[in-house]
């Protein structure tokens, strides 16, 4: 997630120079875990070992550049390039993308 909030920003950047209107960038995760941590204003005893790489994307959040939303673990698309999936998983998928 990370990574892809240093590329979301630098597109912003990118944007906000071509003077374009841009809405809030929001980062889709089906890891309930990760969505609630970033989502949080501080620590606790059990998130305190998170790397200081990991609250980039927490002070982002916190700045409202972007915005982390839960998806569904049958509600993502990346699994077609990171899982061996079946056919019908497949179908789904190249709906979803308008194949």
């Amino acid at each position: 997630m990370n990574i892809c909030a240093k590329q979301l920003r630098w597109m912003t950047y990118l944007v906000q120079e071509l003077n374009q209107k841009l809405t809030l960038p929001i980062i889709y995760n089906d890891n309930s875990s990760a969505v609630i941590i970033s989502s949080q204003a501080s620590l606790n005893p059990n998130t305190k070992h998170i790397e200081i790489k990991y609250q980039y994307v927490r002070n982002l959040v916190l700045k409202k550049l972007l915005t982390i939303r839960k998806v569904g673990t049958n509600s993502t698309i990346a699994d077609a390039l990171t899982k061996l999936l079946g056919i019908q998983k497949v179908a789904d998928i190249c709906k979803k993308l308008h194949l």
